[in-house]
Parts: structure tokens; C-alpha cells; sequence
């Protein structure tokens, strides 16, 4: 999206700073948060920021030269950073260095605020009033979900989704600005890590259509109970008309947090569907009538596509697309990957912070694919966020796999301590290993060299844990077997 300086101005809590000549009035500029974004000759203006993200606090101010070396025109800054001398200093000597290719500078009160101003701005005037905007949210499976929603509406639409895996308010906010005008859809995923933060989103997007996955205990600390996660995630639907679709996981939770919202709503219950055949290259089922092809592998994520189903028809897109946008999906992410070293299978799936219900799904579908093998060993790392709901749902955990045909467990990290402690005090038939969080998940790692001299026998082997910095990223476990055992 391209906006005027004025456009800018009139909109947002700033004012001009600096700027090189008037011919700048006319022009139209493009709004990015990141670098990487950046082209030269592109017309584009550098939003720096201040934000905590995923618990690391971030600011780009200190980009801002960067951002001009690759071709920003103009950029944002904050009146609080220009009362820093460092960062006061930064600029005007940005000013004398670059004066001759930077076009303007607007100075705000705080430049995320503004550009979450100029986001409803946007999203009020800049597009087509048939646009429609669909959300997805849940404790589970909104990333593959938006990913489905993607690939089936994109058959027939132009839609607009940017970067997958991006759902926090900073991202969701400049996401209104990357769109162009012409989109017929605006597609978002929405995490509700952060109380109030869905009901924010639905007033600032206003959406059309939504999907809510599912719930479980992901957050279960913060909120207190899974009614409380479902009030939460169905705040989505504050902004949503009458003619809105919701199409909604089938819980009781869920059918009592929707009761306070106007717009139609539409259940989608799990295991509601015909399974033809499922194993590691996908899933075939039948639904309504129809059979669909996934390629990608777990009953889970038939319940997603369910409930892309369902929403798809509500916005009448045919059948055909349906199923193609369906069998051409594709999950993102460090998602069920495979990999085979000699006679063993390892299963990497380490998207996010795992809960108790994507372990539990996980580890059904592993087994299933996996039945034959000789010997079938999990790894699982803690559940985090879960206050004094930790060892209640650790313990819930421990007892649901130790009636499992599992040969060997595999916890990592201390809040897993429990269900190590239950699985090797009431099993004899599963090994049960214990390690202290990894610090480099490097070969030298106790954990990791364990996998290492472990898996030298037929076998399939998951690994299941936490995906995203800063916490442990599991999926670096790969990359060390892959370099050691295939010499990639």
C-alpha cells in the first residue's frame, strides 16, 4: 500500500520533521517495518519500533542508517528516542550523511502507536468496500488452518496472507500496510497470548469470516481456565455483523463463550468426517459427500480442513477449488519433517511451545504411521505457561503415555521432570531418559549426543518440542544429525 506524506500526517499522531524540497507533496511512499523489505528505488519509508517479542525486548531505531543504505527514501522517529543522546546524535548525523537521499522525516510520539494508526486508517479507507478480512485463531492448529484457508482461496482470489506463522499485534497491524488496494481477501492469523489482544484485532480488521481451530491448555496459567482461553479466543467475533461466519471448534467451552456474539456461527465437531486412509504421505476423507486429499500428515489436520470447508462454501467457493487449494497445501514451519538415517525414521515437529493436546495428537498420529517399527521412541519437552496448572497437566500427560505402546520417553527440560518421575515410577515396559534443558543443542549437548549414539538401530524416533526463540529450538536438532550421521 502507498500513502502521500499528507496522508500520512493527517492520520497519524506525527509531524514533519525534516524534509528536502516540496516536489516530496506528490509523491506516494510505502511503509515497511522491515529491512529486509527494503529495495532501492522503491519509495519506501522505515517505521522503527520499540516492542517486547517473545519475551525479548526489540527496538530498530538503531537500523534506521541500515534502512537508508538499501534504499529507504524516508523514515519515522520517536520523540522519546530523540530525547536519548545516542539516538538524537544518530539522527542528525543520519541527516548531514544522507541529506541528499532522504526525502522526509515525520517524528512521532511513538512510532508503533502511529503505525497502528496509519493500520486503521488503512483498513477503514484504502481498500475496496467488497474486500473481505477472515481470521483464524485457537490454542491448536491456527497456523496450519490460515495456511489452508490460503491455499484454498487463493484458487479463485486474489488474497493477501504476507509471511506465514506471523500473529502478534505488531505484524498484524503492518500487515494492513504491505496489502495492496486490490486484494479481494485480507487473511490473518491471530494469537491470543495476550488478554484483550483478539478483541483489539477484531476492531482494528473487522472480519468477515473466522475460523476457531480449537482450544486447550496452552496459557492455561494466564487464564485460568479452558472457559476462560474460550472467552478469549471468541472475543474475535466482537466486530463481526450479523452476516459474519464463524465457523468454531465443537466444544462445550466454546458453544458458551459464543452465545454473546450476533454473527452466524457454524460447529465444526472433530472426527466428524469418513477416513478412507491416513500415513506418512497424507490423508484421504470423505466430508458431506465429498472426498478431499490432504498431503500432509495427521487426523488433526483433517479437523482443520473441515472447518476450511465449512468457511470456503460460506463464501461460496466451488468444490473444486476446495479439494485443489486442499491437496496443494503445504504446512510451514518446522512441522512433522522427516528424515531418514540409515535404518532409523526421525519425526521433527517442533513448531511452538508444545501443550498438552498437540503432544497428545502428535504422538497418536506417530504411533499409528509408525506401528510396525521395532522400536518407537518419543521425545517431548515441557509445557510451559501453565502457572499451578503445571504438574496437574504434566502428571495428566505422564498417565495418558504410560498406557501407550511407546519403548523408550525422552523428557527434556524440568518442568517434563514430572512426567519422567510418573512413567518411571508405575512402567516397567517404557525406558524413560531425563535431561536438563539444552544450552547449545550442539553435538556436544548431553541430550543431543544421546540421539546421536542412540540411533544406530531400525527405529522411528519424534522429537517433539518448542519451535521459536528465545526459548529451545528443537528443530536445530536436526540440522545437528543431518551434519553428523549424512555429512550435509
Amino acid at each position: 500500500m502507498k500513502y502521500s506524506l499528507k496522508e500520512i500526517l493527517s492520520n497519524t499522531s506525527s509531524y514533519l520533521f525534516y524534509k528536502r524540497g516540496n516536489e516530496m507533496w506528490d509523491k506516494t511512499y510505502r511503509p515497511t517495518i522491515l529491512l529486509s523489505e527494503i529495495k532501492p528505488d522503491s519509495d519506501m519509508i522505515y517505521l522503527p519500533f520499540y516492542s517486547v517479542i517473545n519475551n525479548v525486548p526489540t527496538e530498530t531505531f538503531s537500523d534506521i542508517e541500515s534502512a537508508i543504505i538499501k534504499g529507504a527514501r524516508a523514515f519515522a522517529f520517536d520523540e522519546e528516542y530523540l530525547r536519548k543522546e545516542r539516538f538524537q546524535k544518530m539522527l542528525y548525523n543520519i541527516l548531514n550523511k544522507y541529506q541528499d537521499g532522504i526525502d522526509f522525516v515525520i517524528m512521532t510520539r511513538n512510532c508503533l502507536k502511529a503505525m497502528m494508526e496509519l493500520a486503521q486508517y488503512t483498513r477503514a479507507k484504502k481498500f475496496s468496500k467488497d474486500l473481505k478480512v477472515i481470521c483464524v485463531t485457537g490454542s491448536i492448529g491456527k497456523t496450519s488452518t490460515t495456511e489452508m484457508v490460503y491455499s484454498v482461496f487463493k484458487q479463485k482470489h486474489k488474497i493477501y496472507r504476507g509471511e506465514p506463522m506471523v500473529n502478534l499485534r505488531l505484524r498484524i497491524n503492518h500487515k494492513l500496510l504491505e496489502a495492496d488496494s486490490d486484494c479481494e481477501y485480507l487473511l490473518f492469523e491471530c494469537s491470543g497470548a495476550i488478554k484483550g489482544y483478539l478483541k483489539n484485532f477484531s476492531e482494528l480488521l473487522m472480519p468477515d469470516g473466522m475460523i476457531l481451530s480449537k482450544v486447550g491448555t496452552e496459557n492455561l496459567g494466564k487464564y485460568g481456565s479452558i472457559q476462560n482461553i474460550a472467552d478469549e479466543k471468541c472475543s474475535l467475533m466482537t466486530c463481526m455483523g450479523e452476516n459474519g461466519i464463524a465457523v468454531l471448534n465443537d466444544s462445550s467451552e466454546i458453544r458458551n463463550a459464543a452465545e454473546n456474539y450476533s454473527c452466524k456461527k457454524i460447529f465444526s465437531k472433530e472426527g466428524n468426517y469418513k477416513l478412507i486412509k491416513t500415513d506418512n504421505t497424507g490423508s484421504k476423507f470423505v466430508y458431506k459427500g465429498e472426498e478431499y486429499t490432504l498431503s500432509v500428515v495427521g487426523e488433526h489436520q483433517i479437523n482443520n480442513a473441515i472447518k476450511v470447508i465449512e468457511l470456503a462454501q460460506s463464501f461460496n467457493i466451488d468444490k473444486e477449488s476446495i479439494k485443489k487449494g486442499l491437496f496443494e497445501f503445504h504446512s510451514v514451519g518446522s512441522r512433522w519433517i522427516r528424515d531418514k538415517y540409515k535404518e532409523a525414521t526421525v519425526i521433527t515437529d517442533a513448531p511452538n511451545n508444545p501443550s498438552y493436546e498437540t503432544i497428545v495428537s502428535c504422538v497418536n498420529t506417530f504411533l499409528n504411521i509408525y506401528k510396525d517399527y521395532p522400536q518407537k521412541r518419543v521425545m517431548i519437552s515441557g509445557i510451559r505457561e501453565l502457572g499451578t496448572y503445571e504438574k496437574e497437566v504434566h502428571l495428566n500427560l505422564a498417565k495418558y503415555l504410560c498406557e501407550l505402546p511407546i519403548d523408550e520417553l525422552i523428557c527434556v527440560e524440568k518442568e517434563a521432570k514430572t512426567v519422567y518421575d510418573y512413567i518411571k515410577a508405575n512402567s516397567e515396559r517404557i525406558k524413560v531418559v531425563y535431561f536438563d534443558k539444552p544450552k547449545n543443542l550442539d553435538e556436544n549437548d548431553p541430550f543431543v549426543k544421546y540421539i546421536i549414539d542412540t540411533i544406530d538401530t531400525k527405529q522411528a524416533l519424534l522429537i517433539k518440542g518448542q519451535g521459536i526463540d528465545p526459548i529451545v529450538m528443537y528443530e536445530k536438532v536436526r540440522l545437528v544429525l543431518n551434519r553428523i550421521l549424512k555429512g550435509e
